[in-house]
């Protein structure tokens, strides 16, 4: 697994449920140390998110069947090319 592979399928998901969490913990008020933690928890996560988004997505695989014949005389003679 590559980094771009793993910021589409960890890092983006996980630094937005850290900003959920971060205003959750911000709006609480029966726990006193999740107010504490709240603003570096959300801090991490925009961060996180930040990151995410500058990393381009990972580029699609081609298979060799999907790209098609090589040329427009094969496909009129009807030689696709293969063995």
């Amino acid at each position: 697994m590559n980094f771009r592979v793993f910021n589409q399928k960890v890092l983006e998901p996980g630094s937005m449920w850290l900003m959920i969490l971060g205003i959750i913990f911000l709006c609480q008020p029966w726990v006193p140390l999740l107010p504490e933690w709240s603003v570096l928890i959300l801090l991490i996560g925009i961060i996180a998110f930040n990151v995410a988004l500058h990393v381009p997505p990972p580029e699609p695989l081609v298979h060799e069947d999907d790209t098609g014949p090589v040329s427009l005389t094969h496909v009129v003679k009807g030689d696709a090319g293969h063995g």
